[in-house]
C-alpha cells in the first residue's frame, strides 16, 4: 500500500504542485500509513469482492431445489468444481498452496454434512412460524435463516483455523441482516430466530439443538481476562453463556457470562436481564408495575 502511495504522488506531482495543501494533507496521509505498517504484521490479501458470489454460489450447491426447475439440478449439483475454485481463491491470501488445496477440499466434502442440517433449521423455522407458507419462503426471505446458513459455513472455516476469512463471511451476512454471529460460535441443528433483527452471539456462545431466539436478544460476554497492564487478553477462558437443548429466549432478552448456563427447556422472557445460571425448565420473565396514567 505504501508503495502504491509512492507511486501516485510521482505520477501526480505536477497537479500536488498545483494544490500544495493537498499536498500537505497526502505526505501526512504517507507517514501515518508507513508508520502503521512498519508496527505491525503486514496486512493479508483479501479480495472482499468475492465473498457474495462465494455466498450465493455455495447456497444454491447446498440448496438447489429452492432456486432451480428439476431439470438444472443435475448442473448444480455437479457445479462443485466452480465452488471449489472460489474456495481456493478466498484462501489464497494464506500463501500456503498445499494447505490451501487441502483445505479447500476438506470444505467441499463437509457440503452435505451443512445440507442436513441447514435442512434441519429450515425445518424448525416452518414449524415455529405460523407464518410461514412454505419452505421455499423460508429459504428466500428470511433473515434468520440466511444469517444461520452463512455462520454455518463461516464456522467451518474458523474450525479450520481461517478466522479472518470466517469473520469476512459472517460480517457480509451481519451487514445483510442486522444478526451478528460470531464465527466461532457453536451451534446445535434446528436453530430459529424468529425475526432476527438485532440478535447478537458472541464467539464463545454454545448453542444445544431445537434453540428459538426472538430479534434483539443478546448472547454476551459480562467480563473480560486482563493482565498485568490491564490490556484484554485475547483466546482467554470462555466468555459467553450456554443454551442447553430446547431453550426459547424473547425479544429483548440479555444473558451474559462465560457461566451462565441456561438448563434445558428454559424459558427467558422478553427483556429479561441474565448473568446467572437457570436449572432446566425454568421460566424467568420481567415483573412490571402496570399504572394506569
Amino acid at each position: 500500500m505504501y508503495n502504491k502511495l509512492k507511486i501516485n504522488y510521482k505520477v501526480r506531482t505536477g497537479f500536488f504542485m498545483e494544490h500544495s495543501r493537498l499536498l500537505d494533507v497526502f505526505n501526512k496521509l504517507q507517514d501515518q500509513v508507513q508508520e502503521q505498517l512498519e508496527s505491525q504484521a503486514p496486512p493479508l490479501k483479501i479480495d472482499l469482492r468475492k465473498v457474495p458470489d462465494f455466498i450465493d454460489n455455495t447456497i444454491k450447491v447446498l440448496l438447489p431445489e429452492y432456486y432451480f426447475s428439476n431439470q438444472d439440478i443435475d448442473f448444480t449439483l455437479n457445479n462443485l468444481t466452480k465452488l471449489h475454485i472460489q474456495v481456493q481463491q478466498l484462501l489464497s491470501y494464506t500463501g500456503n498452496k498445499q494447505l490451501i488445496n487441502q483445505n479447500s477440499l476438506a470444505f467441499i466434502e463437509k457440503i452435505p454434512e451443512l445440507r442436513a442440517i441447514i435442512l434441519q433449521d429450515i425445518k424448525a423455522a416452518y414449524q415455529k412460524d405460523p407464518a410461514a407458507k412454505s419452505y421455499q419462503e423460508i429459504v428466500l426471505t428470511y433473515p434468520g435463516v440466511f444469517s444461520i446458513i452463512v455462520h454455518r459455513i463461516s464456522h467451518e472455516f474458523y474450525k479450520m483455523g481461517y478466522t479472518l476469512i470466517a469473520r469476512v463471511i459472517s460480517e457480509y451476512s451481519h451487514s445483510k441482516t442486522g444478526i451478528d454471529i460470531h464465527p466461532g460460535a457453536t451451534i446445535g441443528h434446528s436453530f430459529f430466530m424468529d425475526h432476527g433483527t438485532g440478535i447478537v452471539i458472541g464467539e464463545t456462545t454454545i448453542i444445544g439443538n431445537n434453540v428459538t431466539v426472538y430479534q434483539g436478544v443478546t448472547l454476551g460476554a459480562f467480563s473480560f481476562q486482563r493482565d498485568h497492564n490491564g490490556e484484554i487478553i485475547k483466546g482467554g477462558n470462555r466468555r459467553h453463556p450456554v443454551l442447553e437443548d430446547d431453550v426459547t429466549v424473547y425479544a429483548g432478552a440479555t444473558i451474559l457470562g462465560g457461566e451462565t448456563v441456561i438448563g434445558k427447556g428454559s424459558v427467558v422472557g422478553g427483556n429479561v436481564w441474565l448473568t446467572k445460571s437457570l436449572p432446566p425448565r425454568s421460566k424467568v420473565i420481567t415483573k412490571i408495575q402496570n399504572k394506569m396514567l
